[in-house]
């Protein structure tokens, strides 16, 4: 079983039923699979080999689903392409994986040049030749296990691409049927890039349970709730960066909507403020924060009863997924103390494309190394400590700038920080907190000192202060950490 036979099945089933809805454009489940069916007799018309592949360079628009499903459905592996990747991100993704036909938004087209594939161009020929094939059900000879490969931002290297198997987003679909109680009758928004694992896990989950995807080119606020003003029965797949904007629009603004049925969010670390403040404002949704990761899919979540009591949890895990935390040496360690996080389910991927060498690095048999710092306390809650890359060293003690972080994300004056190490050949690595201040509310280094004084052991306060406008962020939400601090080296 894949997606497209689910959405075959509910082609059949519920014909006259949105599956997506963009702006004013209404697509139903019927119309929806027999774009998917021209789409895979389309690129059957190109090549019947084992193991082609689609590259996806495109904004979010609904032209995307249908040329990632229609992969699918013709048997070839579909390879979505961030847009906001560098050219020599583009040309190494392209080189490695090779793909059969290369589908092109026209605003990007001089990124891609003389390439030895056929190039079908978004909002040039595509419509035109969609429409050259049947919609009759793509007959295919090769089903591959692989359901896409998806890469890495690579902003300390190359990208890396892992693969996903049908099976591993099937398991994670399920999942998210039992932890977030999923239904039918749900309209889902999930207003970030497609070409990242929520937005894109999102969408999937939605077809896949025969609900409606709700989709959005570019998150604003403004679009959010204009969903929520048409629509009842709202599920919100939002990273906290959105649900700060959200929260700001909705202070300005006074607006009637539905509350949503439900919000989820995930992809970086949500302050304990934010969530209080969305837990009063929205009192009748069920408010959900899981943790999980592009290899692993769902490893932890915290429903909205426990939201209060355990706002510093990731929660516990997933139905039938294993935790492991281990010391260095690889056994476990005790309750309440930090080790690295291990996590084993059905759900994680099978390996990174090409390169043994990052894969054998991370799975050790059926466990997946996930890369974080973590804690289980005695009730079954897991807490991330921090990245084992941003792990600091300072004066021959570890320090985690997530912990850093997190106490200067508790003053009022800040809107935004981030710390890292900057090496010194006295402490091995001085404590640098970089600060983005609330309406020129700056605080001076002494005052910062003395706040984190009650915070924080001696060793753990920052030892240079750095003060910007605004923070760069990846496309999934997160701080571009590689970035932020190039642009303080080079000031």
């Amino acid at each position: 079983m894949n997606i497209v036979d689910q959405i075959r099945d509910y082609a059949q089933t519920t014909p006259d039923k949105i599956a997506i809805q963009y702006n004013e454009i209404v697509i139903t489940y019927k119309d929806f699979i027999n774009c998917i069916h021209q789409v895979g007799n389309g690129l059957l018309s190109i090549s019947t080999e084992k193991n082609n592949k689609v590259a996806i360079f495109m904004n979010n628009k609904v032209e995307f689903l249908e040329v990632f499903l229609g992969a699918i459905s013709a048997g070839y592996i579909p390879i979505p392409m961030d847009p906001k990747w560098s050219d020599k991100e583009i040309s190494y993704v392209l080189s490695v994986c090779e793909p059969t036909v290369l589908f092109i938004d026209e605003e990007f087209k001089g990124k891609v040049m003389n390439v030895h594939y056929p190039v079908i161009v978004v909002g040039g020929n595509y419509i035109e030749w969609r429409q050259r094939y049947s919609t009759r059900i793509p007959t295919i000879l090769h089903q591959p296990t692989t359901l896409f490969i998806g890469f890495t931002s690579g902003t300390t290297g190359d990208p890396k691409g892992f693969v996903r198997s049908h099976h591993s987003w099937i398991e994670s679909c399920y999942a998210t049927k039992d932890a977030f109680l999923m239904k039918q009758q749900d309209h889902v928004i999930a207003p970030g890039p497609l070409v990242h694992s929520m937005s894109l896990f999102a969408a999937f989950n939605t077809l896949f349970i025969g609900a409606t995807f709700q989709l959005i080119d570019k998150f604003s606020p403004v679009k959010v709730v204009q969903v929520m003003q048409r629509v009842e029965n709202t599920v919100l797949y939002l990273v906290p960066t959105m649900i700060e904007g959200l929260l700001s629009y909705l202070r300005k603004h006074t607006v009637n909507f539905f509350e949503p049925k439900s919000i989820i969010s995930s992809g970086a670390k949500w302050t304990e403020e934010s969530k209080l403040e969305v837990l009063k404002l929205f009192s009748n949704s069920d408010v959900f924060e899981f943790y999980g990761s592009s290899e692993a899919s769902y490893i932890a979540y915290l429903p909205a009863a426990e939201q209060i009591i355990k706002p510093k949890s990731v929660g516990k895990p997933f139905p039938n997924v294993k935790i492991s935390i281990r010391h260095d040496d690889g056994t476990e360690v005790e309750t309440g103390e930090i080790g690295q996080l291990f996590v084993s389910s059905d759900m994680i991927f099978d390996c990174y494309f090409k390169n043994e060498i990052e894969t054998d690095k991370v799975l050790q048999g059926s466990w997946l190394a996930l890369g974080d710092y973590a804690l289980k306390d005695r009730e079954g809650y897991l807490y991330i400590v921090g990245r084992a890359k941003n792990m600091m060293i300072t004066g021959g003690l570890n320090v985690f700038p997530e912990e850093i972080e997190d106490v200067l994300c508790s003053l009022d004056e800040v809107s935004e920080v981030m710390v890292y190490g900057h090496p010194d050949t006295y402490w091995g690595e001085k404590i640098v907190a970089i600060i983005q201040w609330k309406s020129n509310k700056e605080l001076s280094h002494l005052q910062i000192k003395e706040y984190c004084r009650k915070h924080l052991a001696t060793y753990k306060i920052p030892q240079i202060i750095k003060s910007v406008k605004d923070f760069q962020y990846t496309g999934s939400g997160k701080i571009a950490r590689d970035k932020m601090q190039k642009q303080i080296v080079e000031v």
